[in-house]
């Protein structure tokens, strides 16, 4: 999509960006005539469609995990190893 960039640096944690200001910028159409109307769905429009499409398409065993691991932290039964954590973070640059 555009205006998403992974950030990295040296200095600190890397990560996903998502840009706006420099997506709008490379996608806007320009203003149209005066004196025409005009109608359409904006880039963001079609964009949160794009993602919400991706959402409902998702695999239900997330979903799942998700409510079984409530459940354990409701319990304080979710105790993860802060080790793991954070080697899965980097591994998924995070």
């Amino acid at each position: 999509m555009a205006g998403i960039r992974k950030t990295s640096s040296n200095d600190g944690p890397r990560g996903v960006v998502y840009d706006l200001h420099s997506a709008r910028a490379r996608t806007a159409p320009p203003d149209p005539p005066r004196g025409i109307d005009r109608s359409g769905i904006t880039e963001s429009g079609r964009e949160l469609s794009r993602a919400h499409t991706l959402v409902e398409a998702s695999d239900e065993v997330r979903t799942e995990r998700v409510r079984a691991l409530r459940e354990k932290i409701a319990r304080g039964e979710y105790n993860p190893d802060p080790r793991d954590v954070a080697r899965s973070l980097l591994e998924r640059g995070f």
